[in-house]
Protein backbone atom coordinates (compact mmCIF):
# COMPACT_ATOMS: atom_id res chain seq x y z
CA UNK A 1 0.00 0.00 0.00
CA UNK A 2 1.39 3.63 -1.09
CA UNK A 3 2.78 5.86 2.00
CA UNK A 4 4.64 8.70 2.34
CA UNK A 5 7.47 9.85 4.94
CA UNK A 6 6.40 13.19 5.90
CA UNK A 7 9.21 15.42 7.58
CA UNK A 8 9.23 14.38 11.21
CA UNK A 9 9.21 10.69 10.00
CA UNK A 10 5.50 9.78 10.28
CA UNK A 11 4.19 7.74 7.67
CA UNK A 12 0.97 9.20 5.52
CA UNK A 13 -1.19 6.50 3.96
CA UNK A 14 -2.24 7.84 0.36
CA UNK A 15 -3.94 6.74 -2.87
CA UNK A 16 -3.51 8.58 -6.48
CA UNK A 17 -6.82 8.88 -8.76
CA UNK A 18 -7.21 9.81 -12.81
CA UNK A 19 -4.11 10.27 -15.18
CA UNK A 20 -1.11 12.09 -13.03
CA UNK A 21 -1.20 14.44 -16.11
CA UNK A 22 -4.33 16.09 -14.92
CA UNK A 23 -4.22 18.92 -12.70
CA UNK A 24 -3.65 17.76 -9.01
CA UNK A 25 -7.04 17.61 -6.56
CA UNK A 26 -5.41 17.45 -2.82
CA UNK A 27 -8.71 16.25 -0.61
CA UNK A 28 -8.43 16.95 2.88
CA UNK A 29 -10.87 14.66 5.13
CA UNK A 30 -11.96 16.13 8.55
CA UNK A 31 -11.32 14.76 12.15
CA UNK A 32 -11.13 11.34 12.36
CA UNK A 33 -12.19 10.21 9.18
CA UNK A 34 -9.92 8.33 6.77
CA UNK A 35 -9.67 9.42 3.00
CA UNK A 36 -11.94 6.69 1.54
CA UNK A 37 -14.64 8.96 2.51
CA UNK A 38 -13.89 11.34 -0.43
CA UNK A 39 -14.62 8.21 -3.17
CA UNK A 40 -18.33 9.11 -4.11
CA UNK A 41 -16.23 12.84 -5.70
CA UNK A 42 -13.33 10.82 -6.89
CA UNK A 43 -15.48 8.83 -8.81
CA UNK A 44 -17.21 11.76 -10.30
CA UNK A 45 -13.92 14.02 -10.66
CA UNK A 46 -10.87 11.65 -11.67
CA UNK A 47 -11.99 12.20 -15.55
CA UNK A 48 -11.24 15.73 -15.25
CA UNK A 49 -8.44 15.86 -12.22
CA UNK A 50 -6.16 13.91 -10.17
CA UNK A 51 -7.27 13.30 -7.10
CA UNK A 52 -5.07 12.49 -4.21
CA UNK A 53 -6.70 11.19 -1.04
CA UNK A 54 -4.95 9.93 2.33
CA UNK A 55 -5.85 9.28 5.78
CA UNK A 56 -4.33 12.29 7.91
CA UNK A 57 -1.85 11.15 11.22
CA UNK A 58 -3.77 8.74 13.47
CA UNK A 59 -5.94 7.63 11.01
CA UNK A 60 -6.83 4.48 8.96
CA UNK A 61 -3.76 3.44 7.74
CA UNK A 62 -1.26 6.22 8.54
CA UNK A 63 1.12 6.29 11.46
CA UNK A 64 -0.30 7.99 14.90
CA UNK A 65 2.08 10.11 17.28
CA UNK A 66 1.15 11.34 20.36
CA UNK A 67 -0.96 14.18 20.69
CA UNK A 68 -1.35 17.15 20.84
CA UNK A 69 -1.68 17.92 16.75
CA UNK A 70 -1.99 21.30 15.58
CA UNK A 71 -3.69 22.26 12.24
CA UNK A 72 -0.33 24.27 11.06
CA UNK A 73 1.07 20.55 11.77
CA UNK A 74 -1.43 18.67 9.70
CA UNK A 75 -0.98 21.28 6.97
CA UNK A 76 2.72 20.62 6.55
CA UNK A 77 2.01 16.71 6.25
CA UNK A 78 -0.61 17.47 3.13
CA UNK A 79 2.46 19.97 1.76
CA UNK A 80 5.08 16.99 2.69
CA UNK A 81 2.96 14.49 0.56
CA UNK A 82 2.80 16.81 -2.04
CA UNK A 83 6.04 16.93 -2.61
CA UNK A 84 6.42 13.46 -2.13
CA UNK A 85 4.17 13.19 -5.33
CA UNK A 86 6.28 15.91 -6.90
CA UNK A 87 2.69 18.16 -7.71
CA UNK A 88 4.44 21.62 -6.80
CA UNK A 89 0.46 23.38 -6.76
CA UNK A 90 -2.86 21.79 -6.59
CA UNK A 91 -6.29 22.15 -5.81
CA UNK A 92 -7.76 21.58 -2.75
CA UNK A 93 -11.03 21.00 -0.97
CA UNK A 94 -11.38 20.63 2.55
CA UNK A 95 -14.65 19.28 4.73
CA UNK A 96 -14.63 20.33 8.45
CA UNK A 97 -11.19 19.54 9.95
CA UNK A 98 -9.98 19.18 6.32
CA UNK A 99 -11.13 23.04 5.75
CA UNK A 100 -9.03 24.31 8.26
CA UNK A 101 -6.25 22.80 6.81
CA UNK A 102 -6.58 24.25 3.68
CA UNK A 103 -7.23 27.76 4.60
CA UNK A 104 -4.34 27.37 6.85
CA UNK A 105 -1.99 26.11 3.92
CA UNK A 106 -3.46 28.99 0.87
CA UNK A 107 -2.30 31.38 3.76
CA UNK A 108 0.70 29.94 4.20
CA UNK A 109 2.18 29.27 0.79
CA UNK A 110 -0.66 30.97 -2.20
CA UNK A 111 1.91 29.79 -4.64
CA UNK A 112 0.90 26.37 -4.12
CA UNK A 113 -2.72 26.35 -3.65
CA UNK A 114 -4.30 27.52 -6.79
CA UNK A 115 -8.00 27.38 -5.71
CA UNK A 116 -9.17 25.90 -2.52
CA UNK A 117 -12.69 24.26 -1.43
CA UNK A 118 -13.58 24.54 2.23
CA UNK A 119 -16.37 22.63 3.35
CA UNK A 120 -18.77 22.79 6.47
CA UNK A 121 -15.61 24.16 8.28
CA UNK A 122 -14.70 27.33 10.84
CA UNK A 123 -12.56 30.24 10.96
CA UNK A 124 -11.67 30.13 14.40
CA UNK A 125 -12.67 28.24 17.19
CA UNK A 126 -14.83 30.43 19.68
CA UNK A 127 -18.24 31.01 21.15
CA UNK A 128 -20.29 27.70 19.77
CA UNK A 129 -17.75 25.90 18.03
CA UNK A 130 -15.62 25.98 21.07
CA UNK A 131 -18.81 24.51 23.06
CA UNK A 132 -19.37 22.00 19.79
CA UNK A 133 -16.27 20.69 19.13
CA UNK A 134 -15.88 20.08 22.66
CA UNK A 135 -18.65 17.60 22.73
CA UNK A 136 -16.38 15.64 20.32
CA UNK A 137 -13.72 15.48 22.92
CA UNK A 138 -15.81 14.77 25.75
CA UNK A 139 -17.54 11.74 23.69
CA UNK A 140 -14.26 10.55 23.28
CA UNK A 141 -12.84 10.93 26.55
CA UNK A 142 -15.81 9.59 28.02
CA UNK A 143 -16.05 7.02 25.97
CA UNK A 144 -13.47 5.84 23.88
CA UNK A 145 -13.09 5.81 19.76
CA UNK A 146 -15.93 2.86 19.30
CA UNK A 147 -18.51 5.11 21.56
CA UNK A 148 -17.09 8.10 19.40
CA UNK A 149 -18.43 7.36 16.12
CA UNK A 150 -21.81 6.02 16.97
CA UNK A 151 -22.16 9.01 19.44
CA UNK A 152 -20.85 11.50 16.51
CA UNK A 153 -23.08 10.72 14.29
CA UNK A 154 -26.42 12.74 15.31
CA UNK A 155 -24.14 15.38 14.96
CA UNK A 156 -22.50 14.49 11.52
CA UNK A 157 -25.71 13.44 9.34
CA UNK A 158 -29.34 15.00 9.31
CA UNK A 159 -32.51 13.68 10.69
CA UNK A 160 -34.41 12.98 7.60
CA UNK A 161 -31.18 11.34 6.24
CA UNK A 162 -30.45 8.80 9.23
CA UNK A 163 -34.51 8.11 9.42
CA UNK A 164 -34.92 7.52 5.59
CA UNK A 165 -31.60 5.86 5.44
CA UNK A 166 -31.14 3.88 8.49
CA UNK A 167 -29.64 0.93 6.74
CA UNK A 168 -27.35 3.08 4.73
CA UNK A 169 -26.47 4.69 8.45
CA UNK A 170 -25.48 1.38 9.94
CA UNK A 171 -22.73 0.44 6.74
CA UNK A 172 -21.82 4.07 7.06
CA UNK A 173 -20.94 3.76 10.92
CA UNK A 174 -19.45 0.39 10.02
CA UNK A 175 -16.85 1.99 7.56
CA UNK A 176 -16.25 4.93 9.96
CA UNK A 177 -15.07 2.01 12.50
CA UNK A 178 -13.20 -0.02 10.43
CA UNK A 179 -11.21 2.95 9.13
CA UNK A 180 -10.90 4.28 12.49
CA UNK A 181 -8.58 6.54 13.98
CA UNK A 182 -6.77 5.17 16.77
CA UNK A 183 -7.50 6.79 20.38
CA UNK A 184 -4.13 9.28 20.28
CA UNK A 185 -4.89 9.53 16.67
CA UNK A 186 -8.59 11.30 17.37
CA UNK A 187 -7.36 13.05 20.54
CA UNK A 188 -4.78 15.05 18.52
CA UNK A 189 -7.26 16.15 16.12
CA UNK A 190 -9.71 17.32 17.98
CA UNK A 191 -7.29 19.16 20.39
CA UNK A 192 -5.99 20.96 16.77
CA UNK A 193 -9.30 21.82 16.31
CA UNK A 194 -10.05 23.25 19.46
CA UNK A 195 -6.43 25.19 19.10
CA UNK A 196 -7.90 26.33 15.87
CA UNK A 197 -7.47 30.00 15.34
CA UNK A 198 -7.24 31.99 11.48
CA UNK A 199 -9.86 35.07 11.72
CA UNK A 200 -6.80 37.51 11.94
CA UNK A 201 -5.12 35.66 9.01
CA UNK A 202 -7.69 35.10 6.34
CA UNK A 203 -6.40 38.16 4.29
CA UNK A 204 -3.37 36.25 3.32
CA UNK A 205 -5.33 34.23 1.21
CA UNK A 206 -5.46 34.81 -2.15
CA UNK A 207 -6.80 31.46 -4.08
CA UNK A 208 -10.28 31.76 -5.63
CA UNK A 209 -12.60 29.97 -2.83
CA UNK A 210 -15.92 28.11 -2.76
CA UNK A 211 -17.50 27.90 0.55
CA UNK A 212 -20.19 25.22 1.13
CA UNK A 213 -22.25 23.73 4.07
CA UNK A 214 -25.40 22.10 4.58
CA UNK A 215 -28.08 23.88 6.01
CA UNK A 216 -28.73 21.40 8.97
CA UNK A 217 -25.25 21.25 9.90
CA UNK A 218 -25.39 21.28 13.66
CA UNK A 219 -21.48 21.00 14.03
CA UNK A 220 -20.50 24.15 12.43
CA UNK A 221 -23.12 26.15 11.12
CA UNK A 222 -24.16 27.84 8.47
CA UNK A 223 -23.19 30.89 10.37
CA UNK A 224 -19.61 29.49 10.81
CA UNK A 225 -19.31 29.17 7.13
CA UNK A 226 -20.17 32.89 6.62
CA UNK A 227 -17.84 34.08 8.97
CA UNK A 228 -15.35 32.27 6.25
CA UNK A 229 -17.25 33.68 3.01
CA UNK A 230 -17.24 37.52 4.86
CA UNK A 231 -13.51 37.46 5.74
CA UNK A 232 -12.74 36.24 1.90
CA UNK A 233 -14.35 38.80 -0.37
CA UNK A 234 -14.76 37.48 -3.96
CA UNK A 235 -15.16 33.62 -2.20
CA UNK A 236 -18.76 31.76 -3.28
CA UNK A 237 -21.11 30.46 -0.86
CA UNK A 238 -23.61 27.56 -1.46
CA UNK A 239 -25.54 25.75 1.33
CA UNK A 240 -27.07 22.64 0.66
CA UNK A 241 -30.62 22.41 1.51
CA UNK A 242 -31.51 20.15 4.25
CA UNK A 243 -27.70 18.17 4.52
CA UNK A 244 -25.81 18.28 7.34
CA UNK A 245 -21.96 18.39 8.50
CA UNK A 246 -21.25 15.62 5.91
CA UNK A 247 -23.38 16.97 2.83
CA UNK A 248 -20.90 15.24 0.32
CA UNK A 249 -22.04 12.00 1.56
CA UNK A 250 -25.69 13.30 2.44
CA UNK A 251 -26.09 14.92 -1.17
CA UNK A 252 -23.46 13.44 -3.28
CA UNK A 253 -25.12 14.61 -6.50
CA UNK A 254 -25.86 18.07 -5.57
CA UNK A 255 -22.25 17.74 -4.09
CA UNK A 256 -20.03 16.73 -6.92
CA UNK A 257 -21.81 18.98 -9.42
CA UNK A 258 -21.72 22.22 -7.49
CA UNK A 259 -18.19 21.71 -7.08
CA UNK A 260 -17.25 20.30 -10.23
CA UNK A 261 -18.70 23.36 -12.02
CA UNK A 262 -17.06 25.37 -9.78
CA UNK A 263 -13.96 23.62 -10.09
CA UNK A 264 -13.73 23.80 -13.93
CA UNK A 265 -14.21 27.80 -13.86
CA UNK A 266 -10.18 27.48 -12.34
CA UNK A 267 -8.38 24.47 -13.88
Amino acid sequence: MPHVTVSDGTSIYYESHGDESLPALVLIRGTGADGTRWMPQVNAYQSEVRCVIFDGRGVGRSETTPPPYSVEGMAGDTFDLMDALGIGAAHLSGSSLGGAIGLRMAADAPSRVLSLQVHSSWLGTHGFSEFSLGLLKAHLTSGGVEHYYAATMPMLLSPGFMSRNFEMLMKILDHMRANAASYDGLLGQIEANLSYDMRGEAQAVSAPVLVTVGEMDVVLPVQCSEEIHDALPGSDFHIFEGAGHLSGMESPDEFNRVTLDWMRKHL
